[in-house]
């Protein structure tokens, strides 16, 4: 890490208007922040002094911490001399202060070598690598897929069973295959079950389930006709689905990474955190992040929950053929090692992106996925 003087005037943090400080106060901000990423520890002025090397006395340090405190910068707690960082200073770090973190060679390979997984399914790979990334990073990791209505349909197969039953196979462009089993006013065979899938390709394919309405429905009575008991089965699954899944799809993995932290030692305050995170609602509204933000951070306060007051989520999203399909989130406390958690979770969502673009390309050329 290191501070960088990269500073704007007058920011607004929520109820709160951002000072401008002088280059000595952001030397002294960032260096404060830096060392208690490290070591969750309070730090003193002499700290201060010995890691920057400073040329002022360390009773100037503390008069400067003192203004830093002031400001709302800075907290003391009270049972100790030196500072910590408050959420207002984490902001002023992440948005000024901080220098880009280089990936390592090794953090690249590891980043590359999740998308190496042989999955087909988007939703499969997603939760595979919230659970894998989650182990590599030691912070709980969210991912979000798709909503369901956005989602368009790739293919369609009816395989009857029996006089009775018949199984609906449907493909999304998201490469998530969905199944149910439908029942059967009147038998169908093979051949027709194949003409049938044959007309609901045509009409249906790469149309996202929200626009399947009622003209359409009413083409495809009057195309399948002595059918219309089937019909209606297969529009109630269509429907049902996009019902059910009317947010995108969230996963999480390694949420218990956070009792690692000394930050959630207190065993009432870690079961809110992980009751929270176990709430797919929650989840949802914690991965929210609007196209023209590539990355988000949310520091504490500004995550609204009161669960997540002392934690941190940086978002990114990743796109399929320039399109933003879904976000993944590192969760950590509010001392998170930002610059390395931005650098990791970009890196990630490119590589992602990249593997969608490759299975998009593939698709649209007929070499299969």
């Amino acid at each position: 890490m290191g501070v960088s003087a990269n500073n704007r005037d007058g920011l607004c943090f929520p109820g709160v208007w951002i000072m401008e400080l002088d280059e000595r106060k952001k030397v002294i901000l960032g260096t404060i922040i830096e060392n208690y990423i490290e070591t969750a520890e309070p730090v003193g002025s002499r700290t201060v002094a010995k890691r920057n090397r400073l040329d002022i006395s360390p009773a100037t340090i503390r008069n400067e911490m003192a203004d830093l405190e002031d400001m709302g910068y800075l907290e003391q707690p009270h049972t100790s001399a030196g500072r910590i960082p408050s959420n207002l200073g984490y902001r002023m770090y992440v948005d000024h202060l901080m220098k880009r973190y280089e990936l390592t060679a090794g953090e690249i390979s590891r980043m590359k070598a999740l998308m190496e997984l042989k999955i087909a399914e988007l939703d499969t790979l997603i939760r595979e690598i919230t659970n894998i990334y989650s182990r590599l990073t030691n912070y709980t990791v969210i991912g979000s897929m798709p909503e369901t209505k956005k989602v368009s349909i790739k293919h369609f197969q009816l395989v009857p069973i029996d006089d009775e039953a018949a199984i609906l196979v449907v493909v999304t462009d998201n490469n998530s295959v969905k199944d149910t089993k439908i029942p059967l006013e009147t038998p169908v065979d093979v051949r027709t079950a194949a003409r049938i899938s044959s007309i609901l390709n045509e009409n249906l394919t790469n149309l996202p389930f929200g626009e399947v309405d009622p003209d359409v429905i009413t083409s495809l009575y009057a195309r399948i006709s002595g059918y219309d008991g089937l019909l209606r089965n297969i529009f109630r699954f269509i429907y049902d689905t996009v019902e059910a899944s009317d947010n995108a799809e969230v996963f999480h993995g390694g949420i218990t990474n956070l009792l690692n932290f000394p930050e959630y030692s207190n065993i009432y305050r870690a079961k809110q955190l992980m009751e929270y995170l176990s709430d797919r609602a929650n989840l949802h509204r914690a991965v929210a992040l609007r196209e023209h933000e590539p990355v988000k951070i949310c520091i504490g306060s500004e995550n609204k929950a009161a669960e997540l007051a002392d934690c941190s989520i940086v978002l990114s999203s990743y796109k399929a053929n320039g399109e933003v399909v879904g976000t993944i989130g590192l969760v950590g406390p509010t001392r998170m090692d930002y610059s390395r958690a931005v650098s990791n979770i970009k890196c990630l969502t490119q590589q992602i992106s990249r593997l969608l673009d490759k299975k998009y390309n593939k698709k649209n050329t007929g070499k299969g996925v």
